[in-house]
């Protein structure tokens, strides 16, 4: 069970990866910058923090629920910036997600994953 876990953590993680690529080779203006690359790889340190948590925690579900949680938020972003903006400061919003996913997102994914797990546990034990 646990291998299955670490494998949808991993393809979650990935998943994140692509959508970050994407929206940094196809979705920027002006062309590859420091700044990209730099905004990119700050967007990747939740996930690999989930990665983490997934791998080397007794519980790999909380690794889960935060890559997942991630994703979906980042999702969200990309939505509310590229397909439905609100503003011209909605761009701000990607400065600010790989922030918003390390403290606060990401560690309420985490959680959930974990008390999933944790319940679904419970029940598998129950007489």
């Amino acid at each position: 069970m646990r291998a299955t876990i670490e494998k949808a953590t991993l393809g979650v993680i990935v998943a994140g990866l692509v959508l970050h690529i994407y929206t940094a080779v196809f979705k920027s203006q002006g062309g590859p910058s420091i700044f990209l690359l730099a905004l990119g790889l700050a967007s990747m340190i939740p996930y690999g923090l989930a990665y983490l948590v997934g791998t080397r925690s007794k519980t790999a579900a909380a690794g889960l629920g935060a890559a997942c949680a991630c994703l979906a938020g980042d999702l969200f972003m990309h939505y509310s910036v590229f397909v439905t903006p609100k503003g011209s400061t909605a761009a701000l919003g990607l400065l600010f997600m790989p922030v918003w996913n390390l403290f606060l997102i990401g560690p309420s994914g985490a959680i959930v994953g974990w008390t999933i797990h944790r319940a679904l546990q419970r029940a598998d034990d129950a007489p």
